[in-house]
């Protein structure tokens, strides 16, 4: 009898378990949708190889590191818009990293999530022979498994004396 509840006991915990995991896989998935980024969230992302941001404070993040946006600063585009606008030189010159854009197979697109995030003044970000200045906006090209959104509780002038970029366990 005791075996026969602890199987039971042990199979609701994996049930359980797997509807906790799905439904965090589909707010991450939620999150990386087309369009504005949710103003209630904070996206951390990895600064692509190649890529260094300095942000309002000087904090310096390089290749590798995690930096985090607020949601209001970030707008995921579709692919499709991306591809109809890869030809615009203006578009190509905010597009960090677009020969990594331009290498990815069609089929795996839908791994990625193309940002444009806005640049504040006194942000900065480098790379591939480019420089953007805020006010502006940037384009990077991030793997979705490699970004994180999650609930946005850092104080609004926080996000101010940074320039709206972050550092993740600076």
């Amino acid at each position: 009898m005791k075996m026969k509840f602890f199987r039971m006991c042990s199979t609701a915990l994996v049930l359980l378990l797997g509807a906790v995991i799905a439904h965090a896989q589909g707010f991450q998935n939620e999150s990386f949708a087309p369009g504005a980024g949710k103003p209630e969230l904070q996206y951390h992302m990895l600064v692509p190889e190649g890529v260094t941001i300095t942000n309002k404070k000087g904090e310096v993040f390089k290749a590798g590191q995690i930096v985090m946006v607020p949601g209001s600063n970030v707008t995921i585009l579709e692919s499709a818009y991306v591809k109809e606008h890869m030809k615009d030189p203006e578009f190509q010159s905010s597009f960090m990293n677009e020969k990594q854009y331009v290498g990815i197979p069609e089929e795996r697109m839908r791994d990625y999530a193309i940002v444009s995030v806005k640049v504040p003044e006194g942000v900065t970000v480098e790379g591939f022979g480019k420089t953007i200045k805020g006010p502006s906006s940037v384009k990077l090209i991030a793997k979705k498994a490699e970004m994180e959104a999650m609930p946005d509780d850092t104080p609004a002038e926080s996000w101010s004396a940074m320039g709206g970029w972050g550092g993740w366990n600076k």
